[in-house]
């Protein structure tokens, strides 16, 4: 038949296409060989990762927990402290008694005996809205015919149209709970139908300043003389404008400064000259050539290395933990710094496969003689934890309120926080009304 195959001719063609088939198969296997390689190798990466994670893991846990009788720690959740409980109030506490006799059954209406038993409870309650002391004064004057002069008493008080109650509450308002000055408004009338306006707060606001300005300046001769100093810094608005809020914190005292610049002058000026003291910070040039030792904040480079490269964080961590344990020991126990820097150094020297890895290992060869200052004072930790906690009240603030609107206002708002924080700091466990209420009353009267 025309156009029919020869055998010969369809076993070529059949050939032909399962060569064909074939290699298409073998790139195939070849393709798949490949994959499964670079699955192998993924599966050995993560189990290096795994096995560090876990030595991680037990390294954290010993400082987690504590050991039991036998040495050994529990992995059990770390035990809290003890659970609230309100306290029963005192008997001469008590402002109102409520009593419940019944005669009758309530169920049978049968007449009822002697009492059986008596169960006590208390409610504890407030006042919304207490009322407003108002203070009427009779100052009488006199005719002096030795003196030939009008005389009146010299035991009178200063008199304020505003009294020392509302100053205090309006600065709890506005240091305490953050509230802008038409809230504080607000608050002062639904909570005392105590009626002010906005300027008021505003003077009362600066009053306070004036009464705390000999505490401040004490505050600033004690950051000066500190052998410890936390220093941070964050942005503030003045009046729609960019300025920076500057914090300093020592263990007895916190001052916040608001200048229109970030360089060093501002923290210069602020801390002094003293040389034989340690800044904490979180590697700002400004500190750098400040007198005094410098100790950069670990917390800072481990959080920027962990954004850059994970395998130079985990570097970076297992030097951090055993700082940490090197910190634990006795000052004269501690190894030596050329210790730790050697170990920076390697990790520094590493290569590694991300290339933000580079600024950070940068970093740290800028900041090496920085790092473990720590390891020759005893009570130096390396962060700076301290100062981000005290500025973080301030960074709030100005989410809410939008920082100050004059020269005077940002004076005032510096100078009332630090003295309150300051007295915080100091007097740990006391409210801000034991501690502040005594402090306006005592400045006043050496008015």
């Amino acid at each position: 038949m025309r156009g029919q195959l020869s055998p010969l001719t369809r076993l070529n063609q059949l050939n032909t296409r399962l060569k064909s088939n074939i290699k298409i198969w073998k790139e195939k296997v070849k393709s798949l060989k490949d994959e499964l390689k670079n699955k192998d190798k993924l599966i050995k990466e993560l189990r290096e990762k795994l096995a560090d994670k876990e030595q991680q893991r037990k390294q954290l846990l010993s400082y987690l927990y504590k050991p039991n009788k036998n040495g050994q720690n529990k992995e059990t959740r770390k035990p809290r402290g003890a659970s609230f409980h309100r306290k029963k109030p005192d008997e001469s506490q008590v402002t109102q008694t409520l009593e419940f006799p019944i005669c009758q059954c309530p169920r049978c209406q049968n007449r009822l005996g002697n009492i059986a038993d008596t169960s006590i409870q208390y409610e504890e309650d407030i006042d919304i809205a207490p009322r407003v002391i108002i203070k009427k004064f009779l100052i009488h004057r006199y005719w002096c015919s030795h003196c030939k002069e009008f005389v009146r008493s010299n035991q009178i008080p200063p008199i304020t149209r505003i009294g020392a109650n509302a100053m205090g509450y309006i600065l709890y308002s506005r240091y305490r709970l953050r509230l802008p000055i038409d809230k504080i408004k607000e608050s002062l009338n639904d909570l005392h139908s105590f009626a002010i306006s906005a300027g008021e707060i505003v003077e009362k606001l600066k009053e306070a300043k004036d009464l705390f300005d000999k505490d401040y300046e004490i505050i600033c001769e004690l950051i000066k003389e500190a052998k410890f100093v936390h220093a941070d810094e964050t942005g503030w608005r003045m009046n729609g404008q960019n300025w920076w809020l500057w914090v300093f914190v020592t263990a007895k005292g916190l001052r916040y400064v608001i200048e229109d610049t970030r360089g060093k002058g501002v923290a210069e000026a602020a801390l002094g000259e003293k040389q034989d003291r340690v800044i904490i910070s979180d590697g700002y040039a400004a500190y750098g050539k400040l007198p005094g030792d410098k100790q950069q904040c670990w917390v800072h480079l481990l959080r920027n290395a962990k954004s850059a490269s994970l395998f130079l964080y985990q570097d970076l961590l297992k030097i951090y933990i055993t700082l940490a344990d090197e910190l634990a020991k006795p000052l004269n126990e501690r190894r030596q710094t050329s210790f730790f820097e050697e170990q920076l150094k390697i990790v520094i020297a590493k290569k590694y496969t991300e290339p933000e890895a580079t600024k950070i290992q940068q970093r740290a060869q800028r900041h090496l003689p920085y790092l473990f200052t720590c390891l020759r004072y005893e009570g130096v930790l390396p962060e700076n934890n301290t100062a981000e906690r005290a500025i973080r009240p301030q960074v709030v603030m100005r989410k809410i309120f939008g920082g100050s609107r004059s020269l005077d206002g940002a004076k005032a708002h510096e100078v009332n926080s630090s003295v309150i924080e300051t007295q915080l700091r100091q007097n740990p466990g006391q409210s801000f009304f034991q501690l502040i209420m005594p402090l306006i009353n005592q400045r006043r009267s050496e008015l």
